[in-house]
Order: C-alpha cells, then sequence, then structure tokens
C-alpha cells in the first residue's frame, strides 16, 4: 500500500470507497439501526483535498484506505479536560480512518494512523485527538498500541449515524 495525498482526480473514487465503508459499518453490532452514510460529506471531503489534509491509501490502482486529519473537532470535544491545554491550531483531529474489510489484517490501519503521527508531527502539532464509537473495540485497541490515551466518553450527534451515540475520545502527545 502507498499512501499519498488525495488529488481533485480521485474525489469520485474516494467518495465511493466511504460510502462502501458506511455500508460495510452498517453492519456491525455497535450501530444496531445501520449506518445512514454520508460520511465524510462532500464539503468535508473537498476541503481536506484541498487543503492537503485527505490521505488515501491506493494497491494496484485502488484506493483501500483513507483518512482525513484537521483541526476541525465536534463541540464536546470543548466539554472534557484533555492532557495538554493547547490552541486549536497545534492539535490535529483524525477523522475517518478506514480500510476496505477485505484488507483488514494486513495491518493497513497500523500504517495509516503511523503515517498520521508522522505527518502531525512533521507538521508541529502538539498532539492528534479523535473520536471512536463506544463498542467499536478493534480501533480502541490499536490507538493504544500506537501511544494514545484514553481521555473520556462523551455524547455526539453524527448524521451518519442519526442519532447521539457515546463516543470514546482518545489523545496521543507529539
Amino acid at each position: 500500500m502507498i499512501i499519498r495525498d488525495a488529488k481533485q482526480t480521485d474525489l469520485k473514487a474516494i467518495m465511493s470507497f466511504y460510502a462502501m465503508m458506511c455500508e460495510e459499518l452498517g453492519k456491525k453490532d455497535f450501530l444496531p439501526k445501520g449506518n445512514k452514510g454520508g460520511f465524510p460529506p462532500p464539503d468535508m471531503v473537498l476541503s481536506a483535498i484541498e487543503n492537503q489534509q485527505l490521505h488515501i491509501g491506493v494497491e494496484e490502482g485502488c484506493i483501500i484506505a483513507a483518512y482525513i486529519m484537521n483541526h476541525t473537532a465536534d463541540p464536546a470535544y470543548d466539554t472534557i479536560r484533555w492532557q495538554i491545554d493547547v490552541p486549536a491550531g497545534q492539535v490535529s483531529i483524525l477523522h475517518a480512518l478506514r480500510v476496505h474489510p477485505q484488507c483488514g489484517g494486513k495491518g493497513y490501519a497500523s500504517r495509516l494512523l503511523k503515517h498520521a503521527i508522522q505527518t502531525a508531527a512533521e507538521n508541529g502539532q502538539k498532539s492528534i485527538r479523535l473520536d471512536c464509537i463506544e463498542g467499536n473495540s478493534i480501533p480502541h485497541q490499536m490507538y493504544h498500541s500506537h501511544g494514545f490515551q484514553y481521555i473520556d466518553t462523551v455524547e455526539i450527534f453524527y448524521v451518519d449515524i442519526g442519532e447521539p451515540r457515546k463516543f470514546l475520545l482518545f489523545e496521543k502527545i507529539l
């Protein structure tokens, strides 16, 4: 897998990849009412491409993995105490880290996470923060194994889920 910045020409393939991932996540027990789709929304993807914040994993010409990292967090992030108190511009927020289900177990998610950590550090960031839905234990374990600390659990409403759910917040100091 080659990890690279997404380009405008990748847009259609990226949106198809994320739509497929929404369908897959909707089959999981932690989303008993299914996934409503639409995450990340097209405007978020376009902005991330324009700002070089969307990174894709490509194998044999196909997108098999992706993530977005920017400075935009749900307002619930402001309600808890983080490990460090720094301006929002010095904190990267990791979104929509996904790996094609046929590529699971190959370490691709771990490679994406290492790439995100390296990218944030190279850009002078002080920490990376993220949320992960309660009950999705595999990513929770991966984040811990890469030095992320569990901080708190908050309720967040995401349109693609369609109802407020509990999310675990994690942070890695860089």
